[in-house]
């Protein structure tokens, strides 16, 4: 080995012990923080984003092949310590003394602040999250030159711009997002990182493949649920996709599936892992922060619409096998070793303890950090337990197996809640921006006066607005961003806040499958080595019947558990199921028996009568749907008996 190399090879060591240093005092502080609360919101946001950046800066001076990457990214580290530094030690004075004007020193820390933000965030994110921020940046200076009365304001100054994005007014990267992502966010990636690293993934699969593996289209089915578990407390899209995906796709593939439909069924499937409870892609903490509502109020109203939606998937991957001819025989991998179901829960049992813990906790309405935290500690107690247990007569190397797993999961959750608080920090500049100078405002009287007083036209509109404000964005992003610029005016409307905001978060996530960007479907179909454009055609076609989801729940607030009784809530998921098997037969094709398109169209038109709100309507689509399917399974015996001998 040549000298550069045992060079850059020891650099890369010594940054990521670094790192891993970095990354265990931010575990450490904020699990301290949520027991003790010994540091001011306003101090611990600057540790939280000060620690944040020292990490990604860390890490990308290791990963840097290029001398001048390396130090621009260590000058960077050296900034960014220096900025977080000063606000921790002028934190009396910035907030007693200078409330009503920053001193120049202040500007200048507030401006390094900012620009390591959008910094790390390019480095971790690529263009578009900085480009949201600079964007809100140059619209809060140069907005009094703009001609519309829509993007038209009074102007900000320099230092009054800085102050709204930073220092001394703590908003902008040091907002209530934020601190969001420091009290509650952070906590929920440990926990994350933790089961992770303990062997959650095989726990999952393993369950998964128990439950669907003998089925029709199994390794789908597989997919589709072990996809819907890691979502329940995963907190992105391609996270979800990367690990769960490396695994079903390849299985899909070999059992039948062509490679655009593996990785479309990999890609709805882990999209919609971002609106199930408890976790909800860290946007049930948002949504918490944002409207105000108890958490609890919140996951009861996102449960029926997950399972509504993993129903139509689970029987989309059934028919689209069953149109494909993929036999049941098929899906028995021999490549794929999955233990009887009591070893797993020997092995990994105590991962489900900690879950059913965490979930506990949650429901019991105890606060989300410290449910959160108690969950992460319940992880490390059993794992050391459980190590013990099954490597009884080796008792120092359980510890030191355990020991490394652990360090592990905290290392890469520590890393992700890292790489969460600069993007949540760069889009609290967006979002200040456009509160202070009145923009989400205007625009959401804006899209009142095209609705013109019509609920249909505007929930057609925020729908728009909200897979185009989505592109290419984490789920924590895009959230933000449409539930300050679009559920506003569908509130105006007369919607439930609720409602609402679950309306905007659905076509939020789903703009992870529709092209340009449709990022859910370019990492899916890289793992599948498969067509990009097949790939998310594909997946907005498997995923469409979850496109009506937002408006059934807007029609049948029954769903969200906002109104209406036990049984007026059991008529309407009934009829919702109905009405997404109408959907999914006319999508694939494939009911009990082969579906021409007459017929098809017929059961489209006859899906949304039912939805549509009113007895009548609803009746006669039902009727439809149940006299259409009762032929085609008459169709499918009749058959079946004269192949019989």
């Amino acid at each position: 080995m040549t000298p550069t190399l045992l060079s850059d090879k020891r650099s890369y060591l010594n940054t990521a012990n670094l790192v891993l240093l970095l990354t265990l005092l931010m575990v450490a502080t904020h699990l301290a923080q949520t027991f003790e609360y010994y540091l001011p919101s306003g101090q611990f946001k600057a540790l939280h984003l000060g620690l944040a950046l020292l990490i990604i800066f860390a890490s990308a001076v290791g990963q840097a092949r290029h001398t001048l990457a390396r130090a621009v990214f260590a000058l960077c580290f050296c900034i960014a310590a220096l900025a977080a530094g000063y606000v921790l030690v002028e934190y009396s004075g910035l907030t007693t003394e200078r409330v009503f004007g920053p001193e120049p020193m202040d500007v200048v820390v507030g401006c390094l602040l900012i620009a390591t933000c959008l910094i790390a965030a390019w480095q971790q994110w690529g263009i578009t999250i900085p480009l949201i921020g600079v964007l809100g940046l140059l619209y809060g200076y140069f907005g009094n030159q703009l001609p519309t009365d829509l993007l038209h304001h009074g102007g900000m100054s320099f230092d009054r711009l800085v102050s709204y994005a930073s220092i001394p007014n703590f908003q902008g990267v040091l907002g209530s997002l934020t601190e969001l992502s420091a009290s509650t966010i952070f906590v929920f990636m440990v926990f994350a990182g933790l089961l992770k690293s303990t062997g959650g993934i095989d726990f999952i699969m393993g369950f998964a493949t128990k439950l669907a593996g003998n089925s029709r289209g199994g390794q789908a089915k597989i997919a589709v649920l072990a996809s819907a578990f890691m979502g329940m407390i995963s907190g992105s899209t391609v996270a979800n996709i990367a690990s769960t995906g490396s695994m079903t796709i390849p299985t899909m593939k070999r059992s039948g599936f062509k490679g655009p439909f593996a990785a479309a069924v990999e890609a709805v499937s882990s999209t919609g892992g971002q609106m199930t409870p408890p976790v909800m892609g860290l946007t049930a903490f948002l949504m918490v922060g944002v409207t105000g509502l108890a958490y609890d109020t919140v996951i009861l109203a996102a449960a029926l619409p997950a399972a509504l939606y993993y129903f139509y998937l689970l029987l989309a991957v059934h028919l689209q096998a069953t149109r494909d001819g993929v036999e049941q025989e098929a899906n028995n991998d021999k490549r794929i070793e999955v233990p009887p179901a009591r070893v797993l829960l020997a092995r990994y049992g105590h991962l489900l303890v900690s879950i059913v813990v965490l979930v506990y906790l949650l429901v019991s309405r105890m606060p989300p950090p410290y449910a959160a935290a108690y969950g992460c500690l319940s992880i490390i107690v059993l794992e050391f337990i459980s190590n013990a247990i099954r490597q009884r007569h080796q008792p120092l190397q359980a510890f030191k197996e355990a020991a490394a797993r652990l360090i592990d999961g905290l290392r890469e959750g520590g890393f992700s809640g890292a790489t969460i608080a600069v993007i949540v920090a760069v889009i609290g500049i967006f979002v200040e921006v456009l509160t202070a100078t009145g923009f989400a405002q205007k625009l959401s009287y804006l899209m009142l006066d095209y609705a013109d007083g019509h609920l249909g036209i505007l929930l057609l509109i925020a729908a728009l607005a909200c897979l185009v404000f989505g592109l290419g964005l984490p789920t924590s992003a895009a959230y933000i961003l449409v539930a300050l610029l679009t559920a506003p005016a569908l509130i105006d409307m007369g919607l439930s806040v609720m409602a609402a905001h679950m309306f905007v978060l659905y076509f939020a996530v789903f703009s992870a499958l529709t092209p340009p960007v449709a990022v859910a479907s370019l990492v899916a179909a890289r793992i599948a080595e498969a067509s990009y454009f097949s790939t998310s055609m594909q997946a907005v076609k498997i995923g469409l019947p979850g496109f009506f989801l937002p408006f059934l729940f807007v029609a049948r607030p029954e769903l969200l558990m906002l109104e209406g009784s036990v049984l007026e809530r059991i008529y309407v998921v009934v009829i919702s199921a109905l009405a997404l098997t109408a959907l999914n037969v006319a999508m694939v094709g494939q009911g009990f028996v082969r579906t021409r398109w007459p017929v098809r169209l017929l059961l489209a038109a006859a899906a949304i009568l039912t939805l549509i709100p009113g007895v009548t309507g609803t009746l006669v689509g039902c009727g439809i749907i149940i006299a259409i399917l009762a032929v085609q399974q008459r169709m499918k015996t009749q058959r079946a008996a004269e192949v019989l001998p």
